[in-house]
């Protein structure tokens, strides 16, 4: 007997081993084996048996890795699928799933139609609305609450959810097959759902995959749904069970245009607001998604910008920490960094970020408590949040984690238009959501702008949520978007510039001279951040309207094309 292995590497496989005759009994399809690989030993999963093999001299397997099979059938049919559509091997579709079990048993399933609903509420009415769906099921029901991150999972916690709950990040998605009767998703819009690392898959569309193929139920609750959630439900693929998105107050948008000659980052409309809240004892946020006191710094003599040693990217500055900080790595410069250009220590800052919004509130209400926030924070580091006796809350979008926490009489976007001009495709989107959740936290929202003509600004300041899901997928379909079309990114990094783009470049050929009929390929670019980290990085995208054979398409693209040393390549459906 012959058994095929795959292994947790980025190649496809399967290899055949021959079965010894004491291990004949042992060895099935779901099995995880000892074999020896290249020069070493390495574990793999038994994929499937075989009477005979094209290869002459096969190595033995040398031993079982586990007391009995770790995955059946089903399971191998959802890490076939997640492999095709991630563009993964199965061996690492296998080992994702697994590593990501709190056991080793095969998954149940029920032979039912799962039923999937979609409930829109306030951030601060999601445990109610969890414990009504779970109401709706019988004495006994198991639940899986899956949750952007450990603090909005402990503010869920804290509501004492009556019931067979268990609750978890996006990696418990794998956990979820027939043992559960239903599967709650909170904000699956947040992007804290997108994996990061190969593979890059997205956890609304895994749990919507494996539901399907278990038979469990899926529930979504938050405030502001996908746009891809919200083109199911006009499709009649996902339930309304409540529609209460409409429940926020307007956004009230003050045209910066009208006060150019007003000094200052907070508006005259802002800053009464704020004095309001401050009279009545109430709490005032304000939202800057910018970390630090100044966006970058720029030599006076020379015109330089003071830049991250390892990545192509400006750094900022924290006045609170009394140094300059990359965004994506964890390089810092002292405040007294001199000009490596010109040597001299000529800096001037520029851009606004939190601590200068809270320097600037901090002369204007001399008596209130003003409290600055932000990711990488010595209050986020040791996971205590912030202070609950605070007057005003500076903070970037790292607030959204306290949701439900407390409750503002004024909420403020100093710099909203930021969000709105970034260049990536669900930026619209991206700025609609933040607003909507801001707008959960405060009693009245305050949106400084220059650009009071966005379509996005228009309905937030209307209160028209169906209005801008009807726009954001009209303009979707038009460029060519998800949930209409899908882009795939295929990206290298590696430590020389030239070979890096040169790699690239050449799969680029491979790939467009085979494009099937309706795929698109983009020539090579730098990445927004070139430089990461001290690799240099460039991008190919690749649109398509079925993902898993365009996923194909370029694995097969890569296979002919030899990869330098030391250069990485991944690919990202749906960036």
């Amino acid at each position: 007997m012959i058994a095929q292995l795959v292994f947790d590497l980025p190649i496809d496989g399967p290899f055949d081993y021959l079965v010894p005759e004491h291990l004949a009994g042992g060895v099935t399809v779901g099995c995880r084996v000892r074999v020896s690989f290249g020069r070493g030993t390495r574990i793999g999963f038994v994929v499937g048996l075989i009477d005979q093999s094209a290869i002459a001299r096969l190595k033995p397997v040398g031993g079982l890795a586990d007391a009995g099979p770790v995955f059946n059938e089903l399971d191998l049919e959802f890490a076939k699928g997640f492999g095709a559509y991630y563009g993964c091997s199965l061996g690492e579709a296998l080992t994702t799933v697994l590593r990501n079990k709190k056991n080793l048993e095969p998954s149940m399933r029920r032979d039912r139609k799962p039923v999937i609903s979609l409930y829109r509420c306030p951030p601060d009415e999601y445990a109610v609305q969890i414990q009504r769906i779970m109401a709706g099921y019988p004495s006994g029901a198991r639940f899986l609450v899956l949750v952007p991150d450990a603090f909005r999972g402990e503010m869920l916690s804290r509501q004492k959810l009556a019931g067979d709950v268990s609750m978890g990040a996006r990696s418990c998605v794998f956990e979820s097959d027939g043992r559960y009767d239903c599967i709650i998703m909170v904000d699956e819009e947040d992007a804290s759902y997108k994996q990061e690392q190969t593979p890059m898959y997205e956890t609304r569309q895994v749990l919507l995959a494996r539901c399907a193929l278990y038979g469990f139920d899926a529930a979504f609750v938050g405030v502001s749904p996908s746009v891809e959630l919200m083109a199911m439900v006009r499709e009649k693929k996902v339930l309304l069970g409540r529609d209460d998105g409409a429940a926020l107050a307007p956004a009230r948008l003050v045209d910066l245009a009208n006060y150019k000659f007003v000094p200052g980052l907070v508006s005259p409309p802002v800053r009464l607001g704020l004095e309001s809240a401050l009279k009545a004892g109430r709490k005032s946020i304000l939202v800057l998604n910018v970390k630090g006191s100044y966006r970058l710094t720029r030599c006076v003599d020379c015109a330089v910008v003071l830049k991250c040693a390892r990545c192509d990217s400006p750094l900022y500055f924290s006045r609170s920490r009394k140094k300059y900080i990359c965004r994506h790595c964890t390089f810092t410069s002292p405040e007294d960094t001199v000009c490596p250009a010109c040597g001299h220590q000529s800096w001037r800052s520029q851009g606004i970020g939190v601590e200068q919004v809270q320097a600037e509130l901090k002369k204007i209400f001399p008596q209130a408590r003003i409290v600055a926030f932000e990711r990488g924070h010595k209050a986020d580091a040791q996971h205590s949040g912030v202070p609950d006796d605070f007057d005003i809350l500076i903070a970037t979008r790292a607030l959204l984690r306290f949701q439900g926490r407390w409750k503002a009489q004024t909420a403020a976007f100093i710099d909203f238009d930021s969000q709105l001009n970034r260049l990536e495709a669900r930026a619209a989107f991206n700025a609609f959501s933040l607003a909507q959740h801001v707008a959960g936290m405060a009693d009245s929202v305050f949106i400084q702008t220059r650009n009071v003509s966005h379509y996005v600004l228009g309905h937030l300041s209307r209160g028209d949520i169906k209005g801008f899901y009807d726009e954001e997928l009209a303009l979707r379909r038009e460029l060519g978007f998800s949930p209409f079309k899908h882009w795939i990114r295929v990206s290298w990094r590696g430590a020389g510039e030239k070979s890096t783009h040169k790699a690239a470049s050449h799969v680029y050929n491979e790939l467009s001279k085979a494009a099937p009929e309706g795929c698109v390929v983009t020539s090579p670019l730098a990445d927004e951040v070139a430089r990461k980290r001290d690799l240099f990085r460039f991008n190919v995208m690749v649109q398509a309207d079925d993902v898993p054979a365009a996923v194909a398409f370029i694995k097969a693209g890569l296979s002919r094309v030899k990869r330098p040393g030391g250069v990485i390549v991944t690919i990202n459906v749906d960036p």
